[in-house]
């Protein structure tokens, strides 16, 4: 259910195209999607990772593991949606548009020095002073559909299992299902409809999508790459440069030195009046610094508003299939599950 779900978002936000997946599970795009998805496997990534991109290139598209045979489709698929709003004048409001207007606006500034006020674009008097003679630099279609496959990359399977992970500890902590229903029927009884301010008003809502991507990151672990070599504290242990660097995101959320009874599930951790022990970079959901997770905010407003939506109408339950504790998908390159039955039943006070 979730995955159609976030796959019609992802269509319709980054591709610019309408999809029913969940209806019409035969249509091209939905098909040639997941098969994208599908073949982003273990092994395609240990390939990608172990072999220079430069002898990648070289390898026959017909035999090479790296390459998607749906990237020319991908790539039909927008630039026909682009040629189509060029050629109409239309504008829409999706990630599409935006990367279009960024090409625009770098194309009519190429070469040109920024000279406008970078403190009001990023918020930050530091990157102001360090960008002053920046260039902007003209976005090419390639790094267009780049960017386009990319958001669906990073927010299609990963989106939807978040939502099966929230789901499934809402089930098995009723206590904590019980507040999140009574926030949002708050939130509906005072604006009538939830918008994107009823949203950042929710704070249960906040705490209990915070407390599961710490029990269940989907991506269970991050890299950085370093640009210098490094000595680590006075180890001794020097990382050179170009090294890669594995983070364990997943363990660290379960270090009971950063989260006491970290098998718990207690959203408390992330209200208001609770006192943190974990530092800064004990909780990795989505990265952190300058190359953190680029849709994170997107992925963050998309699975609030489905839950808010969802339990506005419904409550979740266990079944007596339902595997507690979860179990992991195996072999799969993000934390997921294979399948998570829950029980929905139908809300009957909702009022009107």
């Amino acid at each position: 259910m979730f995955g159609a779900f976030t796959m019609d978002v992802i269509a319709s936000s980054a591709f610019g195209t309408k999809v029913d997946s969940h209806n019409d599970p035969q249509n091209v795009f939905v098909k040639r999607a997941r098969a994208a998805f599908l073949k982003f496997t273990p092994f395609v990534i240990m390939v990608s990772l172990v072999i220079p991109h430069w002898i990648l290139k070289l390898i026959p598209e017909s035999i090479n593991p790296c390459k998607l045979d749906t990237d020319n489709f991908f790539r039909d698929v927008t630039m026909s949606v682009i040629k189509q709003r060029k050629e109409t004048g239309r504008r829409y409001n999706d990630f599409l548009q935006l990367m279009m207007d960024a090409a625009d606006e770098a194309e009519q500034t190429e070469n040109q020095e920024v000279v406008e006020d970078e403190t009001d674009r990023f918020g930050s008097i530091t990157f102001s002073e360090t960008s002053a003679s920046a260039k902007y630099k003209k976005l090419s279609n390639n790094e267009l559909l780049a960017q386009c496959i990319l958001f669906f990359m990073v927010g299609y399977e990963t989106t939807a299992a978040m939502l099966s992970f929230i789901t499934y500890c809402l089930a098995t902590n009723p206590e904590w299902q019980e507040k999140l229903i009574k926030e949002v029927d708050e939130a509906f009884e005072k604006h009538g409809e939830m918008s994107y301010d009823a949203v950042r008003e929710m704070k249960i809502m906040d705490a209990v999508v915070s407390e599961t991507l710490r029990m269940h990151p989907t991506g269970a672990s991050t890299g950085r790459t370093a640009i210098e070599d490094y000595e680590l504290g006075n180890t001794g242990i020097i990382i050179k440069k170009g090294m890669t660097v594995m983070i364990p995101t997943y363990a660290i959320h379960y270090n009971p030195d950063f989260f006491e009874d970290p098998e718990t599930f207690n959203p408390e951790r992330f209200m208001e009046g609770y006192e943190p022990k974990h530092p800064q970079y004990a909780y990795l959901p989505f990265g952190a610094g300058p190359r953190n997770c680029l849709g994170m905010r997107f992925a963050l407003l998309e699975i609030k508003m489905c839950l808010a939506n969802l339990f506005r109408h419904f409550r979740v339950k266990t079944h007596t299939t339902t595997k507690i504790p979860v179990e992991y998908k195996k072999g799969s390159v993000l934390l997921t599950v294979s399948e998570l039955p829950l029980l929905v039943e139908k809300r009957t006070e909702v009022k009107s």
